[in-house]
């Protein structure tokens, strides 16, 4: 994720890069939702969502499988990728 202007906490991190050993499309399916968080303007792909806590969620599929994103933008800092699950 070099290059990227968002940020991922550790555990989301983590959980990406093992998908691109073990499940390379459903990891591909998460960096276009990714691109869609980081865009400026986000995506209104990436507000589909939004808790009262300013957090957003957005999911993507990938064949029988929903994967869930979940991210914040504290202000004026890049997004802030909370969870990937």
């Amino acid at each position: 994720m070099p290059g990227r202007s968002l940020n991922l906490d550790p555990i989301p991190y983590d959980t990406l890069e093992g998908l691109w050993d073990r499940l390379p499309k459903v990891a591909e399916a998460i960096e276009e939702a990714l691109d869609w968080i980081e865009a400026d303007p986000p995506d209104p792909r990436a507000k589909r969502r939004r808790f009262t806590n300013g957090m957003w969620a957005i999911t993507t599929m990938t064949g029988d499988e929903e994967w869930l994103i979940i991210w914040e933008k504290p202000t004026p800092d890049r997004p802030v990728i909370r969870h990937i699950g």
